[in-house]
């Protein structure tokens, strides 16, 4: 599986358009902006990318582990695979809710 993939997937799931990965399959922000809108979650807009993809990961419970970064503010393929498995746990619904899903 490639960085691109997760990303369109990700982007299938929220009804968005992928904004794929730009040269040397680096992951833009814009997925990451994407999730935090299109799932209400509320992380402050300007967080760099890591820093988003880190709110997204763990706003599901999880944590953010190390492998899922690296140097130069990169998100890694298992970063991805966190985000994308934090957008599935918001969107399967109240079963099992998130911080900050209730929230006003």
């Amino acid at each position: 599986v490639r960085k691109d993939e997760v990303i369109n997937e990700i982007a299938r799931l929220l009804g968005v358009e992928s904004p794929g990965a730009s040269t040397g399959s680096t992951v833009t922000k814009q997925i990451f902006s994407h999730v935090n809108e299109a799932l209400a979650l509320g992380h402050e807009p300007s967080l760099g990318k890591t820093e988003l993809a880190r709110s997204i990961v763990e706003s599901s419970g999880e944590p953010w582990l190390p492998s899922y970064e690296s140097t130069g503010s990169t998100v890694t393929l298992a970063g991805l695979r966190a985000v994308l498995e934090a957008v599935e746990f918001f969107l399967r619904g109240p079963e099992r809710p998130g911080p900050g899903r209730w929230t006003n």
